[in-house]
């Protein structure tokens, strides 16, 4: 992968340690089952955890 703006070239395990002197991190999200019922999606919203207002 390079940048053709600023001419360079990172390997992945590069971007990791520069965004992490940055103090920032690689946030993905998490994959779901193909076959998890919306039900349960939304049953598990409505649980309290804490954080919630």
């Amino acid at each position: 992968m390079s940048i053709s703006e600023f001419d360079v070239l990172y390997q992945k395990i590069n971007t990791y340690h520069l965004l992490h002197e940055l103090n920032l991190s690689w946030i993905t999200t998490r994959s779901k089952h193909p076959r998890q019922p919306l039900e349960a999606q939304d049953t598990f919203k409505k649980i309290p955890n804490g954080n919630d207002p």
